[in-house]
């Protein structure tokens, strides 16, 4: 976009803001591989996404390494759903997708009739091999009940880690309230 009017100063100030925004991480992404009850992958296997509190759908087929990847999706919970020619379907309810993350739902599909669905309630969860970050969600309720100080400044949060030491303010003012960084 070119600026090329008198308020090209006002444009340029805009078009810099509007770049400082590609940075914000807002959406995540599910992926997985479905497999068979002895460990070997399936291939074209479809996978089925619903997010639960709005029942959008999406659909993708497992590559030739029974990898299947729904990249760039809105957070929150999804029920996926597993099905391929031979086997039961297989339905995860409740899946928590948190912003910013890679979640992995492996699938073991069981021999037998499309018609039968297994739904598996409970699974430990999986060791994160997709990222080298890590990450947690902090629930409303969690935040509540910190100890975070006075007016509840976001920047205490650091203060709760095991094995850190109390923030330095070297340059902070003595007229900042929060004590902020």
């Amino acid at each position: 976009m070119k600026c090329t009017s008198l308020f090209g100063a006002v444009c340029a100030l805009g078009l810099a803001a509007t770049a400082s925004l590609y940075g914000q991480a807002v959406n995540a992404t599910l992926l997985g591989t479905v497999a068979d009850s002895s460990g070997a992958v399936i291939a074209n296997a479809k996978v089925t996404i619903t997010e639960t509190s709005t029942n959008s759908v999406r659909s993708a087929q497992t590559n030739d390494s029974g990898n299947f990847t729904f990249p760039d999706i809105t957070p929150g919970t999804y029920s996926v759903a597993g099905e391929a020619a031979g086997f039961k379907r297989e339905i995860r309810p409740r899946i928590d997708v948190v912003v910013n993350t890679s979640t992995r739902v492996d699938m073991q599909l069981q021999p037998g009739n499309v018609n039968e669905s297994i739904e598996v309630t409970d699974v430990p969860p999986a060791l994160q091999t997709d990222r080298a970050d890590t990450g947690r969600k902090i629930e409303t309720v969690q935040t509540e009940n910190l100890p975070v100080g006075t007016n509840r400044n976001f920047q205490n949060l650091l203060n709760l880690v095991p094995g850190t030491t109390r923030a330095s303010f070297q340059h902070s003012q003595f007229f900042n309230a929060s004590s902020s960084l």
